[in-house]
């Protein structure tokens, strides 16, 4: 196996861990409280699993500019930071 496809599933790995633990965190131990905290959570769900979308069908990650994945994060951070501060309040 070559380092891109290495690469490629390392970040597919690490992406989907993320989301299978929010969704765990939204439909398991979430049902009774903090249901404010739900949109945040969907949001950076959703964000995570387009860019795993966006890594299965990229053709390469050789290429320097990797833009959409650093926007994707960064968003998805936004989304959980925006999850804490609502479930801390």
């Amino acid at each position: 196996m070559s380092d891109e496809n290495i690469m490629r599933y390392s970040v597919a790995i690490l992406l989907a861990t993320a989301a299978a633990s929010i969704a765990a965190y939204l439909w398991i131990l979430d049902l009774v409280s903090l249901q404010r905290v739900f949109g945040a959570m969907l949001g950076a769900e959703l964000v995570i699993f387009s860019m795993v979308v966006y890594l299965y069908y990229k053709p390469t990650l050789t290429v320097t500019t990797n833009n959409w994945l650093l926007l994707g994060c960064v968003v998805a951070a936004c989304f959980l930071l925006i999850a804490v501060q609502l479930g801390s309040t």
